[in-house]
């Protein structure tokens, strides 16, 4: 068998130059993404706007190209610049993430507006300036190559120039890296982004008018060319240049044009190999990107939260009977809508918008729980549809649509693997390549495409059978269809609701908010990671599968990813982290279109513009409003009744609340034992062979001054950082471990920013760290199975023992993102309670907070520390407080050890003075109440009785 590869001198040629097009698609995107952090999604659209004007003017009006040029170039610079002034700047302090997301909503505001350009009279070929055609040995030269080959190295050399060497580059440069000094250096950072936007969309403009004549499209093809495929190669050629790189962003472009065009011409029969190819490339360049750049550490915030005081609302009697009156209302309009609509057509648009909101309850697990945002979600209801298609050709539909869910979950478990490396933005790209690979190669396979025409795939009739009850053609009954998608909608809905109150659910949140307070807790982050695309797979494939008995033939154009993008704008619409937002944004996005007649330009006007407006306005979506309202009415039935919360009860011993009946009183092992652990960071040695040792029932102090290495080196132990040397806990090397699983060991760990879960109550906090008691199992939670009800309320029940030991009683349903950071501490020390740690590494448990908080934190945690038997490593700047509950301590500089003792013997060490306490006494001691006074938090939380 040989295999033959044709590479002929006229598709390198031709690669080159369009290359050179994603090159120039790549400038608009490292220029915006150097000055303000984001990848603009909306570059495409910008630019495809501005040829779509030049093609009216070109075609309708007869207008030459020198006039109608420099008329597309200055739309797009009025886009870019007003997408600036009325997005950017309002967005400009939030995380990147959300003004990624706003790029999208600015995409389809930008589509709409192009819709409502007259249409096209004259379909002809999109102009080009030069039209001569030169022939130079075996290529054939046009002029459109020319054009590309002169004016993009051109434009690359003067915008590296522009950014390097002008004072205009120099203040990008500052305003983007350090606004608040730019701003005090007498830049003017808003009007510096402005002109930098104003740049990118002329770049878009320019992009689209030259790509035109190379990619040979027609005045009415340009805005499709200009679509989520060229994004794809430009956003490739940009990660080529590391996203700052205008050279290599080119050469970037130009490698995958050549690659591009040589998968084309050795595969003409298989359409969208070429995509597929981009799609593996993509994957590769955005995993290379991220090990570059290391962690990611964006917080996830678009995540609507209730406000503090709402909380306690929620315990009132009548809370549920809203919830309740909610859902009949919905239920009788759902079942009630089939008897009203008569007409076939009808029905089947409605029973459209259940499965869409399937498909939304599915992005509510990956985007809204697990916070991994997702451009690709109607990808698998593809999938779904798809293989229930083909396999309904020799099965029936149950069997055939329970197979497709089976493909859904594994492609979304693989899909799922980058999202163990990336999060945020780059993981957005990876699931818009896996989008367009979906829909450009995947359903195009002979295998799916069985229709009579060979272009779409054509379904047997789905036949739903109920012995002793009836048989439904769900093809031709579309009342039968629609009762259907409504019970298996309600089924998801209980399903989803259901697993959000589990263990399962609690912990995606956790890994959401942060994913290394989750690992210290025992819950491994890539477990979750791969459960919640799975699930979501597993669902929107399985609503793919109702898709497939809606159409007697399917065809790709069902499964573009602008459908992907309308599931994310019903999320953000809706709100995140809510099924009730999947509600009500789908109603909002899918549903209102389809009631007053579908049309393209409303279902753009509510995405586009919806999207924008709650992100702007009301980040936490129509849910926040729903809530608000119904806070508000909890509220007054409150003051008009004297209905107040029940306060929490108190406990007097944590002992009885740990799993292990008895503790020896010295254990076999040291707890803790550090042996010449080192960690490198590049060329920097953060921790230059540190050895230490806590031993039973021991507490361990750690010093040094900032920098010295403390916070890398309990890092290290705890597995979140690479280290070499050798770590040992309870006897046991934990060196090549995970953090999670050291974690299960017995080491508990308390972080310095004391941030935890922002999303979830300190109920639902300590929750999380009882998993290290009972891991939760994914099916039993979501079909509360046994043992999941039973260890569902047992965990409770233990929450509510801690939380009343620690007197959390009024702060149980309250959100960690609503606490003061004295608080917030007291709920870590409750989740290393839940956690049973028999080692506690404890990160500057005062930091933060006030005088009189510190001073009582210290035997707070004595006490603990001696009624559970544990050991403790504390890193600590508060002298008075490590020195008065210590039996030891270490002195850490520069990443080495150099003291350690007791406490008195370290103070009194010449090295120790010298690098750390200094000669003042003043320095040292601090006057004050004593140290043994109890903590009494600014939040009113009472210790007094537990130190």
């Amino acid at each position: 068998m040989t295999f033959a590869f044709t590479i002929t001198e006229q598709a390198v040629f031709n690669g080159v130059v369009r290359g050179m097009v994603y090159g120039l698609v790549a400038l608009g995107l490292v220029l915006i993404f150097r000055a303000s952090g984001v990848v603009n999604f909306a570059q495409g659209q910008i630019g495809a706007f501005g040829a779509s004007a030049m093609a009216v003017l070109f075609a309708n009006e007869g207008l030459p190209y020198y006039v109608t040029f420099p008329l597309a170039i200055f739309t797009g610079v009025l886009l870019g610049a007003l997408t600036e002034l009325l997005v950017v700047r309002r967005l400009f302090n939030q995380p990147r993430l959300l003004l990624f997301v706003a790029t999208i909503g600015v995409s389809q505001v930008v589509l709409f507006l192009q819709l409502q350009l007259p249409t096209i009279d004259r379909d002809v070929a999109f102009p080009t300036p030069i039209t001569n055609i030169w022939t130079i040995g075996n290529l054939s030269v046009r002029g459109e190559h020319l054009v590309v080959l002169v004016v993009v190295p051109a434009l690359v050399g003067v915008l590296a120039f522009l950014l390097q060497r002008t004072r205009f580059g120099l203040a990008v440069r500052t305003a983007a890296d350090r606004p608040a000094n730019a701003s005090l250096s007498g830049i003017r950072v808003k009007a510096v982004s402005t002109q930098v936007w104003a740049i990118a969309g002329a770049l878009a403009a320019l992009t689209a008018l030259i790509a035109g004549p190379v990619l040979n499209q027609r005045t009415s093809e340009v805005s499709v060319a200009l679509g989520p495929d060229l994004l794809l190669r430009g956003l490739a050629a940009a990660l080529v240049g590391g996203m700052v790189s205008f050279p290599l962003a080119l050469v970037g472009g130009v490698v995958i044009g050549v690659v591009e065009m040589l998968v084309l011409i050795n595969n003409p029969s298989t359409p969208g190999t070429d995509t597929l190819v981009m799609f593996v490339l993509l994957v590769v360049l955005v995993l290379l990107r991220a090990r570059a750049q290391g962690r990611d550490e964006s917080a996830w915030s678009l995540a609507p939260r209730s406000r503090a005081g709402a909380t306690e609302l929620l315990r009132h009697p009548m809370a549920r009977g809203t919830r309740y009156l909610s859902v009949a209302t919905l239920l009788a309009l759902g079942l009630v809508l089939p008897q009203l609509v008569t007409e076939p057509s009808r029905l089947n648009e409605y029973a459209y918008i259940l499965v869409f909101l399937m498909v939304a309850v599915s992005a509510t697990i990956l985007t809204g729980w697990a916070g991994q945002i997702s451009l690709g979600q109607f990808a698998f209801v593809a999938i779904g549809a798809y293989f229930t298609a083909y396999y309904g050709q020799s099965l029936g539909f149950v069997p055939s649509i329970a197979l497709g869910v089976v493909w859904g979950v594994g492609v979304a478990v693989v899909i799922g693997i980058p999202a163990l490396r990336v999060r945020g933005l780059y993981l957005a790209i990876i699931t818009l390549g896996f989008a367009l690979a979906v829909s450009n190669y995947v359903i195009l396979l002979p295998r799916f495409n069985t229709s009579f025409t060979g272009f779409g795939s054509r379904l047997e009739p789905p036949i739903i059978k109920i012995p002793g009850i009836g048989e439904w053609d769900l093809a031709s009954d579309k009342q039968a269809y629609y009762y259907l998608c409504f019970i298996c909608l309600l089924g998801v809905i209980l399903l989803v609701s259901h697993l959000r109150r589990t263990g399962i659910g609690r912990s995606l949140l956790a890994v959401r908010d942060n994913d290394q307070n989750a690992a210290a807790y025992t819950v491994s982050p890539t477990r979750m990671k791969l459960v919640a695309f799975a699930v979501s797979g597993g669902i929107a494939a399985f609503a793919g599968g109702l898709f497939a008995a809606r159409n007697s033939t399917m065809i790709p154009d069902f499964f573009t990813p602008g459908e992907s993008i309308r599931v994310l704008a019903v999320s953000v619409v809706g709100g995140l982290s809510s099924v009730t937002g999947a509600v009500l944004g789908t109603l909002v996005i899918v549903g209102l279109p389809i009631v007053f007649n579908d049309t393209p330009q409303l279902r753009l006007f509510g995405s586009g513009i919806g999207m924008l407006i709650l992100l702007l306005y009301l980040p936490g979506g129509l849910v926040s409003v729903v809530d608000s309202a119904r806070h508000q009415l909890l509220a007054l039935l409150a003051r008009r009744t004297g209905w107040t919360p029940r306060a929490g009860r108190a406990t007097d011993g944590v002992a009885r609340l740990s799993t292990r009946s008895a503790r020896p009183e010295v254990d076999a092992a040291a707890p803790l034992r550090i042996d010449d652990v080192k960690v490198r960071f590049g060329g920097l040695l953060a921790v230059g062979g540190a050895s230490l040792e806590v031993r039973p029932r021991e507490v361990v102090g750690l010093i040094g001054t900032n920098g010295a290495g403390k916070t890398t080196l309990m890092n290290a132990v705890s597995g979140f950082v690479r280290a070499t040397g050798h770590v040992e806990v309870f006897g046991t090397a934990i060196d090549a471990m995970p953090a999670h699983r050291r974690a299960r060991h017995g080491m508990g760990r308390a972080f310095q920013n004391a941030r935890i879960f922002g999303g979830l109550t300190v109920r639902e906090t300590i929750m999380v760290a009882l998993e290290a008691r009972q891991r939760s199992l994914l099916l039993p939670s979501m079909l509360a199975l046994p043992p999941s009800p039973i260890v569902e309320r047992h965990k409770r029940s233990q929450a509510d023992e801690i939380i009343a030991y620690l007197g959390l009683g009024r702060y149980a349903d309250t959100l960690v993102a609503e606490l003061s950071t004295g608080t917030r501490r007291i709920v870590e020390l409750g989740a290393l309670l839940a956690l049973d740690t028999r080692l506690m590494l404890l990160d500057e448990p005062t930091a933060g907070v006030a005088q009189r908080e510190t001073e009582a934190f210290g035997p707070l945690i004595k006490t603990i520390q001696q009624e559970l038997g544990s050991a403790v490593l504390i890193i600590e700047h508060d002298m008075p407080m490590v020195m008065s509950i210590s039996d030891r301590i270490y002195c850490l500089e520069a990443g080495a050890v150099i003291a350690q003792g007791s406490p008195a013997e370290v103070r009194a060490n010449p090295a120790v003075i010298a690098s750390y306490l200094g000669t003042d006494e003043r320095a040292i001691r601090r006057s004050g109440l004593a140290a043994d006074e109890r903590l009494e938090s600014d939040t009113g939380v009472d210790h007094s009785s537990r130190a």
